[in-house]
Protein backbone atom coordinates (compact mmCIF):
# COMPACT_ATOMS: atom_id res chain seq x y z
CA UNK A 1 0.00 0.00 0.00
CA UNK A 2 2.98 2.32 0.73
CA UNK A 3 4.75 1.36 -1.91
CA UNK A 4 1.34 2.14 -4.39
CA UNK A 5 0.90 5.62 -2.39
CA UNK A 6 5.00 6.47 -3.04
CA UNK A 7 4.45 5.95 -6.81
CA UNK A 8 1.26 7.62 -7.29
CA UNK A 9 3.02 10.93 -5.26
CA UNK A 10 5.99 10.23 -7.57
CA UNK A 11 3.56 10.11 -11.03
CA UNK A 12 2.11 13.58 -9.05
CA UNK A 13 5.09 15.32 -8.73
CA UNK A 14 6.34 14.84 -12.05
CA UNK A 15 3.48 15.67 -13.55
CA UNK A 16 4.15 19.28 -11.68
CA UNK A 17 7.20 19.12 -12.71
CA UNK A 18 6.54 18.97 -16.27
CA UNK A 19 3.90 21.58 -16.50
CA UNK A 20 5.68 24.01 -14.84
CA UNK A 21 8.49 23.13 -17.81
CA UNK A 22 5.99 23.02 -20.26
CA UNK A 23 4.91 26.84 -18.74
CA UNK A 24 7.99 28.27 -18.29
CA UNK A 25 8.72 27.36 -22.13
CA UNK A 26 5.86 29.01 -23.35
CA UNK A 27 5.83 31.79 -21.34
CA UNK A 28 9.70 32.62 -22.42
CA UNK A 29 8.48 32.12 -26.18
CA UNK A 30 5.90 34.62 -26.30
CA UNK A 31 7.54 36.99 -24.06
CA UNK A 32 10.47 37.17 -26.86
CA UNK A 33 7.81 37.61 -30.21
CA UNK A 34 5.55 40.04 -27.79
CA UNK A 35 8.83 42.25 -27.16
CA UNK A 36 11.31 42.20 -29.77
CA UNK A 37 9.89 40.39 -33.02
CA UNK A 38 6.07 42.19 -32.91
CA UNK A 39 7.71 44.93 -34.97
CA UNK A 40 8.91 42.43 -37.50
CA UNK A 41 6.08 40.33 -37.61
CA UNK A 42 3.64 43.81 -38.27
CA UNK A 43 5.73 45.24 -41.20
CA UNK A 44 4.96 43.48 -44.03
CA UNK A 45 1.74 45.01 -45.12
CA UNK A 46 -2.24 45.01 -43.25
CA UNK A 47 -3.17 41.57 -44.49
CA UNK A 48 0.08 39.55 -44.72
CA UNK A 49 1.19 41.11 -41.12
CA UNK A 50 -2.15 39.91 -39.57
CA UNK A 51 -2.10 36.23 -40.60
CA UNK A 52 1.62 35.94 -39.58
CA UNK A 53 0.37 37.32 -36.26
CA UNK A 54 -2.49 34.46 -36.54
CA UNK A 55 0.33 31.76 -37.82
CA UNK A 56 2.73 32.47 -34.77
CA UNK A 57 0.14 32.24 -32.16
CA UNK A 58 -0.87 28.97 -33.54
CA UNK A 59 2.34 27.28 -33.53
CA UNK A 60 2.93 28.89 -29.78
CA UNK A 61 -0.45 28.44 -28.10
CA UNK A 62 -2.29 25.56 -29.79
CA UNK A 63 0.20 23.02 -31.17
CA UNK A 64 2.20 22.28 -28.02
CA UNK A 65 -1.10 22.45 -25.90
CA UNK A 66 -2.18 19.96 -28.83
CA UNK A 67 0.96 18.03 -28.67
CA UNK A 68 1.14 17.99 -24.78
CA UNK A 69 -2.27 16.78 -24.58
CA UNK A 70 -1.81 13.83 -27.02
CA UNK A 71 1.71 12.59 -26.46
CA UNK A 72 1.85 13.31 -22.14
CA UNK A 73 -1.06 12.88 -21.38
CA UNK A 74 -2.40 10.80 -23.79
CA UNK A 75 -5.83 11.56 -24.70
CA UNK A 76 -7.71 13.19 -27.68
CA UNK A 77 -6.84 16.85 -27.22
CA UNK A 78 -10.43 17.36 -28.96
CA UNK A 79 -12.11 15.15 -25.94
CA UNK A 80 -9.70 16.95 -23.10
CA UNK A 81 -10.27 20.02 -24.16
CA UNK A 82 -14.16 19.10 -24.20
CA UNK A 83 -14.47 20.55 -28.29
CA UNK A 84 -17.05 17.77 -29.20
CA UNK A 85 -18.92 17.68 -25.48
CA UNK A 86 -21.64 19.69 -24.69
CA UNK A 87 -21.38 21.42 -28.15
CA UNK A 88 -24.81 22.74 -28.59
CA UNK A 89 -24.97 24.32 -24.57
CA UNK A 90 -21.76 25.74 -24.57
CA UNK A 91 -22.55 27.75 -28.22
CA UNK A 92 -26.12 28.78 -26.32
CA UNK A 93 -24.33 30.17 -23.24
CA UNK A 94 -21.63 32.02 -24.98
CA UNK A 95 -23.78 33.61 -27.26
CA UNK A 96 -26.23 34.41 -24.80
CA UNK A 97 -23.52 35.68 -22.40
CA UNK A 98 -22.02 37.75 -24.93
CA UNK A 99 -25.20 39.32 -25.43
CA UNK A 100 -25.43 40.50 -21.88
CA UNK A 101 -22.12 41.75 -21.99
CA UNK A 102 -22.88 43.54 -25.31
CA UNK A 103 -25.83 45.15 -23.54
CA UNK A 104 -23.73 46.36 -20.77
CA UNK A 105 -20.96 47.89 -23.02
CA UNK A 106 -23.96 49.55 -25.01
CA UNK A 107 -25.37 50.77 -22.03
CA UNK A 108 -22.55 52.26 -20.74
CA UNK A 109 -21.14 53.86 -23.92
CA UNK A 110 -24.67 55.17 -25.33
CA UNK A 111 -26.45 56.08 -22.19
CA UNK A 112 -24.18 56.67 -19.97
CA UNK A 113 -21.30 58.06 -21.25
CA UNK A 114 -23.45 59.25 -24.56
CA UNK A 115 -20.68 58.32 -26.77
CA UNK A 116 -21.40 55.64 -30.15
CA UNK A 117 -19.62 52.72 -31.07
CA UNK A 118 -16.67 52.55 -33.46
CA UNK A 119 -16.86 50.26 -35.95
CA UNK A 120 -13.74 50.73 -38.28
CA UNK A 121 -11.94 48.08 -37.39
CA UNK A 122 -8.66 46.25 -39.37
CA UNK A 123 -8.48 42.50 -40.42
CA UNK A 124 -6.55 42.44 -37.71
CA UNK A 125 -8.64 43.47 -35.18
CA UNK A 126 -11.09 40.76 -36.99
CA UNK A 127 -8.76 37.75 -37.00
CA UNK A 128 -6.18 38.50 -33.65
CA UNK A 129 -8.28 40.38 -31.57
CA UNK A 130 -11.43 38.45 -31.70
CA UNK A 131 -10.84 35.36 -33.06
CA UNK A 132 -7.12 33.59 -32.27
CA UNK A 133 -7.66 35.60 -28.75
CA UNK A 134 -10.77 33.67 -28.00
CA UNK A 135 -9.34 30.30 -29.13
CA UNK A 136 -6.26 30.36 -28.63
CA UNK A 137 -6.14 31.73 -25.26
CA UNK A 138 -8.96 29.68 -23.91
CA UNK A 139 -7.85 26.12 -25.43
CA UNK A 140 -4.46 27.07 -23.02
CA UNK A 141 -5.56 28.29 -20.31
CA UNK A 142 -9.20 27.31 -19.45
CA UNK A 143 -9.00 23.88 -21.67
CA UNK A 144 -5.37 22.58 -20.26
CA UNK A 145 -4.10 24.89 -17.70
CA UNK A 146 -7.33 24.64 -15.59
CA UNK A 147 -7.81 21.15 -15.98
CA UNK A 148 -4.58 20.11 -14.92
CA UNK A 149 -4.23 22.94 -12.01
CA UNK A 150 -7.83 21.21 -11.17
CA UNK A 151 -6.73 17.64 -10.59
CA UNK A 152 -4.34 18.85 -7.73
CA UNK A 153 -6.59 21.19 -5.86
CA UNK A 154 -10.27 22.37 -5.62
CA UNK A 155 -11.80 24.67 -8.40
CA UNK A 156 -11.49 28.12 -7.20
CA UNK A 157 -8.12 27.57 -6.28
CA UNK A 158 -6.69 26.31 -9.31
CA UNK A 159 -9.45 29.14 -11.47
CA UNK A 160 -7.29 31.80 -9.24
CA UNK A 161 -4.21 30.08 -10.51
CA UNK A 162 -5.06 30.38 -13.91
CA UNK A 163 -6.81 33.54 -13.89
CA UNK A 164 -3.48 35.02 -12.41
CA UNK A 165 -1.49 33.07 -14.99
CA UNK A 166 -3.84 34.44 -17.73
CA UNK A 167 -3.22 37.91 -15.99
CA UNK A 168 0.59 37.51 -16.49
CA UNK A 169 0.47 36.51 -20.04
CA UNK A 170 -0.92 40.09 -21.15
CA UNK A 171 2.78 41.76 -19.59
CA UNK A 172 4.84 41.79 -22.09
CA UNK A 173 2.72 43.22 -24.74
CA UNK A 174 1.97 45.96 -21.78
CA UNK A 175 5.55 46.20 -21.13
CA UNK A 176 5.84 46.74 -25.10
CA UNK A 177 3.14 49.19 -25.15
CA UNK A 178 4.10 50.58 -21.84
CA UNK A 179 0.94 49.94 -19.84
CA UNK A 180 2.29 47.50 -17.55
CA UNK A 181 1.40 50.30 -14.57
CA UNK A 182 -2.33 50.76 -15.06
CA UNK A 183 -3.57 48.80 -11.83
CA UNK A 184 -7.55 49.15 -13.27
CA UNK A 185 -6.39 46.91 -16.31
CA UNK A 186 -4.62 43.97 -13.94
CA UNK A 187 -7.84 43.73 -12.07
CA UNK A 188 -10.01 43.73 -14.55
CA UNK A 189 -8.42 40.76 -16.62
CA UNK A 190 -8.19 38.78 -13.54
CA UNK A 191 -12.01 39.37 -13.19
CA UNK A 192 -12.12 37.65 -16.56
CA UNK A 193 -9.77 35.26 -16.19
CA UNK A 194 -11.92 34.12 -13.14
CA UNK A 195 -15.40 34.26 -14.84
CA UNK A 196 -14.36 32.50 -18.17
CA UNK A 197 -12.57 29.64 -15.74
CA UNK A 198 -16.85 29.59 -13.94
CA UNK A 199 -18.59 29.85 -17.42
CA UNK A 200 -16.03 26.58 -18.87
CA UNK A 201 -16.72 24.67 -15.34
CA UNK A 202 -20.57 25.89 -15.64
CA UNK A 203 -20.97 24.81 -18.73
CA UNK A 204 -18.41 21.83 -19.56
CA UNK A 205 -17.57 23.39 -22.86
CA UNK A 206 -14.91 25.28 -24.16
CA UNK A 207 -17.16 26.47 -26.93
CA UNK A 208 -18.89 28.46 -24.45
CA UNK A 209 -15.81 30.21 -23.42
CA UNK A 210 -14.46 30.80 -27.09
CA UNK A 211 -17.11 32.62 -28.00
CA UNK A 212 -17.65 34.67 -25.05
CA UNK A 213 -14.03 35.81 -24.68
CA UNK A 214 -13.91 36.86 -28.65
CA UNK A 215 -16.99 38.99 -28.53
CA UNK A 216 -16.01 40.51 -25.43
CA UNK A 217 -12.68 41.92 -26.98
CA UNK A 218 -14.76 42.78 -29.63
CA UNK A 219 -17.24 45.37 -27.95
CA UNK A 220 -13.87 46.12 -25.86
CA UNK A 221 -12.55 47.43 -29.18
CA UNK A 222 -15.08 49.24 -30.75
CA UNK A 223 -15.96 51.34 -27.55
Amino acid sequence: MELKLSVENKVKNNDVKTMIRFLLIFYFVWSIKELWLIEYLYSFGEIISPLLEALVKGFVWIVPTSLYIKYYLHTNPFDYLKMNVNVKKGLFWGVILSLLVGLYFTSETYIINHQSFQFSLSFDDYLNGFLMAGLAEEIVFRGLILQEINKKMTFWKANIITALLFLVVHYPIWIYDEKIFHIGTHLYVLFLGLLFGFVYKKTGSIWSVIILHALHNFFVTII
